[in-house]
């Protein structure tokens, strides 16, 4: 009689070590930063309110007709002016809850809770974060479809790995 690759017993012994090393390795990815989008529609913020840790970007993009910008109350930070399509990233070096209104249009108000990143303390109070300028939408869908390909591409091989390993019934022919 034929033996398979592994004998039905140590099939799912081997089907536990494939998914737990993939956990470690999984694991072991590092962090990268998040990148936040909101989207300014019908002279309002969607999602009005965001949380994101330290050093991750909120992107906003302007889909009304009109010209909008999103920028802290207190100052310390400003898209600039974004009109039809244009988008405006800000990334948040400190910890904080910062609030943010478009300029031409005060009543339109958002919210950017910042938390401190895990394992640093992060700082509180003061400005929210650095300007940078503002990225095109291809460029942000770039990143973020890269920065999370390796742990989707890994996921996929595990899951792989397991359907292979997992024993099937056999049909012998017999009724």
């Amino acid at each position: 009689m034929h033996q398979p690759f592994a004998r039905p017993r140590a099939r799912p012994l081997i089907a536990g070590l494939l998914a737990a090393g993939s956990t470690v390795i999984l694991a072991a990815v590092p962090a990268v930063a998040a990148d936040q989008a909101v989207t300014i529609a019908d002279f309002a913020f969607s999602p009005p309110a965001v949380t994101i840790t330290v050093g991750d970007t909120v992107t906003w993009t302007n889909s009304d007709a009109v010209v909008h910008t999103a920028t802290a109350t207190d100052g310390s930070w400003d898209t600039g002016d974004l009109a039809q399509g244009q988008s405006g990233a800000i990334t948040f070096s400190t910890a904080g809850t910062f609030a943010y209104l478009c300029t031409p249009h005060p009543t339109m108000t958002g919210t950017v809770v910042v938390q401190a990143a895990a394992g640093g303390g992060g700082g509180g109070g003061g400005g929210g974060g650095a300007p940078t300028t503002p990225p095109t939408d291809t460029a942000v869908v770039a990143e973020t479809t890269d920065a999370a390909l390796g742990p989707a591409v890994l996921a996929l091989l595990g899951t792989v790995a397991l359907a292979i390993l997992v024993p099937r019934r056999r049909t012998t022919g017999r009724e």
